[in-house]
């Protein structure tokens, strides 16, 4: 498959931008990463740090993790969730990839966050974490 320049540019480009984001806020300490060893754990943020949830997942199956609660608006903030799917050049069916679910820590203050995993009605698994902001 031969890929336009256009496309590899604006690739490229928006590699370099995520790199140097990712890498600004791991310089400035305001990112943390929580995954699914954490579950049913606790995390503690400093105000304006973002956390970010990284779970496995496979979006061609219908379920996706979504937040149930982020407990105290006023402690914990739901930014925004993306799919990232596995590496998969030969382009089969079904191989998964990465929930990751950001949030920013507003105020001092000690909140639950609860995620599912869930196609409808149906759930096919659940993640808590305790988040102490500082």
């Amino acid at each position: 498959m031969k890929l336009s320049r256009s496309s590899i540019a604006f690739s490229v480009a928006l590699l370099v931008a995520l790199s140097l984001s990712a890498a600004a806020l791991a310089c400035n300490g305001a990112l943390v990463s929580a995954g699914s060893a954490d579950n049913g754990q606790g995390v503690a943020l400093r105000h304006g740090q973002w956390l970010v949830i990284s779970l496995k997942g496979n979006a061609t199956t219908g379920y996706a993790w979504k937040v149930r609660s982020a407990g105290r608006a006023s402690v914990l903030k739901p930014l925004a969730t993306k799919y990232v799917p596995n590496p998969n050049p030969t382009k089969l069916v079904g191989k998964g990839g990465v929930y990751k679910i950001r949030f920013e820590a507003l105020a001092p203050g000690t909140t639950s966050l609860k995620l599912v995993y869930a196609r409808g009605s149906e759930l096919g698994g659940s993640y808590t974490l305790r988040v102490v902001v500082r």
